[in-house]
């Protein structure tokens, strides 16, 4: 039996595609074609490890009691998991593996709550997948629809096109301004938890200003790495660079990081890097912090890692705008 919500699901949309990103196909049918209508009986998943940050882990084979069941994938790296912990399968936790990062992220949602989520605000998104352009630009189409578009010679994924289009028109047309709203996204090779979000950056002053939010308390004193890239690579890259922490909002604290331009040792102003970052979409800024508390965070929340994560690396969240 698998749970209500995915039956559910597939009864009324069938097997498809969600932005031509997230794929929904009968579980344990991993990477091959899918079949439509009918669900297909349950195929085994290999058994496997997976290195933890407290040790390895074995991954049993289908039917055993902490087995992985796939029910989901996207060509971008990341393939969707149930966990088959206990009996009840409308409790199976969502799993997200990145296969090229070599984490793997326990949710403890549904597969409906999951899809839903994505399909909402970036920030809260449960996981990083790009290229899901969310509500209420998003699309579904199963299988059957998809393949009868592309014989009538119709991209089904074409709006995605527009869609972005226009948010990149948007954003290069913009006038100079001096502060750069968020929010950002989380860096596709770390973990969403903790979640460290730029929320902004820009002038003040004769200084280069970023703000950030964590939803986790850190020790003090805290410092940061800060990186900006541009088309052909890195431009700048600061490390050990002091980190103001305050009170947010809820569970949210505030990081507030300030550059002097005696830091800045490329041969643009902050001025002229501001204008090119708020501009150009090959810019992008990355935030980092590094302490005992976001690995610990981690190991609460299921956050298992492999070969692609190095366990230098658990202890450190980072965040990256746009």
């Amino acid at each position: 039996m698998l749970p209500r919500d995915f039956r559910d699901f597939v009864d009324t949309y069938g097997y498809g595609s969600l932005d031509d990103i997230l794929s929904l196909f009968p579980p344990g049918k991993r990477g091959q074609e899918i079949p439509d209508p009918a669900m297909t009986a349950l195929s085994s998943v290999a058994e496997g490890e997976l290195r933890t940050f407290q040790g390895t882990v074995r991954v049993p084979p289908w039917p055993a009691e902490g087995a992985l069941l796939s029910w989901g994938t996207t060509p971008v790296g990341y393939d969707l998991f149930w966990c088959r912990r206990g009996s009840d399968p409308d409790l199976w936790p969502v799993v997200v593996v990145g296969c090229r990062s070599g984490t793997a992220l326990e949710l403890p949602c549904t597969m409906a709550e999951f899809v839903v989520r994505m399909l909402g605000d970036p920030i809260d998104r449960p996981a990083y997948i790009p290229g899901i352009a969310g509500h209420p630009h998003s699309r579904y189409l199963n299988a059957r629809d998809e393949a009868a578009l592309d014989d009538a010679g119709e991209d089904p994924w074409e709006y995605l096109d527009d869609v972005w289009d226009a948010r990149e028109d948007e954003r290069a047309s913009s006038a100079f301004i001096t502060w750069v709203e968020g929010p950002g996204r989380h860096r596709a090779d770390n973990p969403p938890v903790p979640r460290l979000t730029v929320q902004g950056f820009g002038l003040d002053g004769d200084e280069l200003r970023v703000s950030a939010t964590l939803d986790l308390v850190l020790g003090d004193p805290v410092t940061g790495t800060v990186r900006i890239g541009g088309p052909n690579g890195d431009v700048l890259r600061l490390a050990g660079v002091p980190v103001a922490v305050s009170g947010g909002a809820g569970d949210h604290f505030a990081l507030d990081i300030r550059l002097p331009e005696a830091m800045n040792d490329t041969d643009m102003t902050w001025h002229e890097l501001l204008g090119a970052m708020s501009h150009e979409p090959e810019w992008r800024l990355s935030v980092s912090v590094e302490d005992p508390a976001i690995g610990a965070a981690r190991a609460r929340h299921g956050i298992v890692t492999g070969v692609g994560m190095h366990e230098s690396g658990v202890n450190r969240a980072w965040g990256e705008w746009p």
